[in-house]
């Protein structure tokens, strides 16, 4: 049963398997591969090192408005529950600054913005959570306006 299987995955020749004869022309083989890859307009491929591609510099990486001045619909999760304070991670704002939390059931408060690491979601303190009568364990909408 083995050699069935093996047989569907290559271009094998089994002879005498189902009273075949072996077949009298070689299998045709692929031709080397040469020079660079080319890209599907036939040009070739720029391959960048996979290292250099995960390494982004800080200035290759998309910034955030240094002020957020809007109103945004943002879903959260819970931050780390060992910071203290009323603090929001969001990819919002570059700098810290004051904004105003607002969720669906209409609870407000004032938190502190805090870029989040590598633009990632957004995550609010247990502080800003118990604030507005969020549940803990949830992702939660909340809208997030700047402080007057």
């Amino acid at each position: 049963m083995s050699l069935l299987l093996l047989a569907g995955c290559g271009n094998l020749d089994f002879p005498d398997l189902r009273g075949q004869a072996a077949s009298s022309t070689p299998a045709p083989t692929a031709a080397p591969v040469t020079g660079a890859p080319l890209d599907a307009t036939g040009g070739a491929l720029t391959v960048p090192d996979a290292v250099e591609e995960d390494m982004v510099s800080e200035a290759e990486a998309p910034a955030a408005s240094s002020i957020f001045t809007g109103t945004e619909q943002v879903v959260a999760s819970l931050g780390d529950p060992a910071v203290p304070g009323l603090w929001m991670e969001t990819s919002l704002v570059g700098t810290e600054q004051q904004a105003v939390l607002r969720s669906a059931s209409g609870a407000e408060v004032q938190v502190t913005l805090k870029p989040a690491a590598n633009g990632g979601s957004a995550r609010v303190s247990i502080a800003a959570m118990r604030a507005l009568g969020l549940p803990l364990t949830e992702l939660v909408e909340l809208q997030v306006r700047p402080a007057n």
